[in-house]
């Protein structure tokens, strides 16, 4: 008997429906969050002129990274959990396909957070210079440079052929070689990427406690202002890197745990609900934007103050 067979034979069909009624029940109300969520803030930076800066295209280009997971990435992956072993038209046979989006998606919304970090962090350490340093051509390369980056580190694993171990609602499929480049691009990326978050936000903070004690009451209005935007602006995006290495966390901890000798059948749940996490770290950001803009949230009053009016 192969693995197929007894991966087969762990779900029955009660398992199954219970598991399509999760992803069902969890994933759209989630997805419609994304969608709306995202939009909202792409279309509020779209059309004020204020937020024609740096620093908010590439907030944009992160919430539109976020829109295409709601509308690409969420769907394809539950679509390929309700039709896997079905003989419907539509199929996702391929379990590279399901995954592929997601992890494009992440890598990219990573790589633009290292980006929006490093914004900040030219604005507060080195203002002066921060107009020559930042400039609207060098945004637009480092967004380019996230996307093409996450989609050759994604598809490292077509070089290889990939060999597939499948049951019913399980998802196995990979090859040796590019499983293995992958956890080493990983290994190096991730945590230097890491490392360099926590040596800019040090930095920042420290800047941070350096301007607290320089600001009297003897200092500019307008200089005061200014600096309380900057470090504001640093709190925000510090806090969405946070809630992403929260929602990773789980997810790359599989690593870990299969270390152990223990099945990927044997965390199924676990298995779902990271995933679950990954997606819920593009909802919560336009929440984020809301609570600390107060151009988002003006936005927000805006057009419930319409829908209200309209009623």
């Amino acid at each position: 008997m192969d693995v197929t067979d007894i991966s087969a034979r762990n779900v029955t069909g009660e398992e199954f429906w219970i598991n399509i009624i999760f992803v069902l029940t969890i994933y759209i109300p989630l997805d419609f969050v994304i969608i709306c969520g995202n939009a909202f803030v792409f279309a509020v930076i779209r059309q004020t002129p204020s937020l024609q800066k740096p620093q908010f295209t590439l907030l944009g280009s992160l919430a539109l990274v976020d829109l295409l997971t709601g509308v690409i990435g969420v769907p394809v992956f539950v679509w390929g959990f309700v039709t896997r072993g079905s003989l419907h038209l539509l199929n996702i046979d391929s379990c590279q396909l399901q995954y592929f989006p997601m992890k494009i998606f992440i890598s990219t919304s990573f790589l633009h957070l290292v980006f929006i970090t490093t914004d900040r962090y030219v604005s507060i350490v080195k203002p002066l210079r921060y107009e020559q340093i930042v400039t609207r051509s060098r945004i637009y390369c480092a967004i380019a440079f996230s996307w093409i980056t996450a989609c050759v580190y994604v598809s490292i694993q077509l070089f290889w052929k990939s060999k597939r171990i499948e049951g019913a609602f399980f998802c196995f499929q990979m090859n040796p070689q590019g499983f293995v480049v992958q956890r080493y691009v990983v290994l190096i990326l991730v945590p230097a990427g890491v490392i360099l978050l926590i040596i800019m936000y040090f930095r920042i903070f420290m800047e941070a406690r350096k301007h607290t004690r320089v600001i009297t009451l003897h200092t500019r209005l307008s200089t005061q202002t200014t600096v309380h935007k900057k470090f504001k602006a640093a709190k925000t995006s510090a806090m969405i890197v946070c809630l992403f290495a929260v929602a990773y966390l789980p997810y790359s901890l599989r690593g870990v745990i299969f270390l152990f000798g223990i099945q990927r059948s044997e965390i199924y749940w676990y298995d779902l609900m990271t995933e679950v996490l990954l997606a819920m770290s593009s909802a919560v950001n336009p929440f984020i934007y809301v609570f600390r803009h107060k151009q988002f949230s003006t936005a927000l009053s805006r057009i419930l103050r319409n829908n209200a009016d309209g009623y």
